[in-house]
């Protein structure tokens, strides 16, 4: 499979994910494909959450984030990863982030299938996970500014939030 287009998230929709993953002080957040950091250090920053874990492979990303959270001060807080999101480590993650492609989230899933634990919420931006239930779906059309700009020939999109809980995922 191809890497997958880097197309950044706008920040109020990156706030909206982490609101509605309820991401909280005991939280453990890992985003698979994290481009520039910004969920993870809004996970941290804002949301108080324990640790932000990221997995980038694209060097100018990995590199521009490493900068970031060094100007952030929060190298003890988030831990950045240039791997492959396939080869994740998940042990102890309590939220997992997705904003990656339809295709993408299917060769991962038996991977979440496997490794998270009870009570792990997964929350995907945009793209669902096939054979998965989702406690929520919810769409970011109720405010203006969660417009996404036309995308492949299509007009105005709201950006679809999907979260799923493990294992009731599975059901």
């Amino acid at each position: 499979m191809s890497v997958i287009p880097w197309v950044p998230s706008p920040n109020n929709i990156v706030k909206k994910m982490l609101q509605i993953a309820q991401v909280g002080q005991e939280d453990v957040v890992c985003d698979l494909g994290s481009g520039d950091a910004r969920l993870l250090i809004a996970a941290v920053e804002e949301f108080k959450a324990k640790k932000g874990i990221g997995y980038e492979l694209r060097e100018y990303l990995y590199q521009a984030s490493l900068r970031e959270i060094e100007k952030r001060n929060l190298g003890d807080k988030i831990e950045l990863h240039k791997r492959n999101l396939y080869e994740a480590d998940l042990t102890g993650v309590s939220v997992v982030t997705l904003y990656l492609s339809n295709e993408a989230n299917n060769l991962l899933r038996p991977k979440l299938e496997r490794e998270l634990r009870y009570g792990t919420r997964v929350i995907s931006l945009i793209f669902k996970i096939d054979n998965w239930q989702t406690n929520s779906l919810t769409w970011g059309g109720d405010v203006p500014d969660f417009r996404m700009p036309p995308l492949y020939g299509f007009a105005y999109l709201y950006y679809p939030i999907y979260l799923y809980t493990i294992p009731d995922a599975f059901k």
